[in-house]
């Protein structure tokens, strides 16, 4: 079996500009995406937050950096109606990500998986035991439930994004993806809270389980490690960070 661990660099787009980038580096969302193509990424997750935020949308924008790459795309970002999905699938993406409000409508979530199969995959924000929808007071059941009602459809990836620790660098909940992997059919793409190249470590060692992939954000943009130092961990043939902060050849 592959143990690697499929790493996602996030670029996050606002007003058309790429949203996390730190102090004067450049902050145009193509070459921020070209950037982690040429550093090795196998994978881009790109994300609108103006179309998640209900501030407008960037789909034009979203369009022209899918097709740039050479690499497949994850787009996300306020993807919770026909509209909005008909757009992210037009855009070229190889896989679309539901927002976790799209949850409201569980119904129309298991047609969009059973209609688009592999393109769509299923957000899930989860705080404190609960399904929530990030920018509202909503919520929409606990974990458990809504995995239950999700149980059939098919669905191939689940993008679980923990709500509480997202760009918080404060270490990833490996305890959550594992939940959620040994409760679905599909894989999980862990979103939330990297912080260190130990994460990715214990998070790699969940490949067997079901989390094979990770989307990383705050961590790359503020220099906690490189792209090229992550991806030697998620493979599993460069130096492994234990617990204790040593490092195994």
């Amino acid at each position: 079996m592959n143990t690697a661990l499929t790493l996602l660099p996030a670029v996050d787009i606002a007003g058309g500009r790429a949203s996390q980038v730190v102090g004067d580096a450049d902050a145009d969302p193509g070459r921020v995406a070209a950037r982690w193509v040429a550093e090795g990424a196998e994978w881009l997750h790109l994300v609108d937050l103006d179309r998640a935020f209900g501030r407008g949308e960037n789909a034009a924008l979203i369009a022209e950096l899918v097709a740039a790459q050479t690499v497949p795309v994850q787009v996300s970002g306020g993807i919770a109606d026909e509209r909005s999905l008909a757009a992210a699938l037009a855009s070229g993406a190889t896989r679309v990500n539901l927002a976790s409000t799209a949850l409201r409508d569980r119904e129309w979530v298991r047609r969009a998986v059973r209609t688009h199969g592999e393109r769509v995959a299923v957000g899930i924000d989860v705080r404190g035991g609960e399904v929530v929808a990030r920018g509202t007071d909503a919520r929409l059941g606990s974990l458990d439930d809504v995995l239950a009602d999700l149980d059939g459809t098919g669905c191939q990836t689940y993008v679980v994004a923990d709500a509480s620790r997202d760009g918080s660098l404060h270490g990833a909940d490996d305890n959550l993806f594992r939940h959620v992997a040994e409760r679905v059919d599909g894989q999980v793409i862990a979103s939330g809270g990297v912080a260190s190249l130990e994460d990715l470590s214990r998070l790699r060692r969940l490949v067997d389980v079901g989390v094979r992939g990770v989307v990383l954000g705050a961590a790359l943009y503020h220099g906690a490690f490189t792209l090229s130092e992550a991806l030697e961990v998620a493979s599993g043939i460069g130096h492994r960070v234990t617990r204790t902060g040593d490092t195994d050849e």
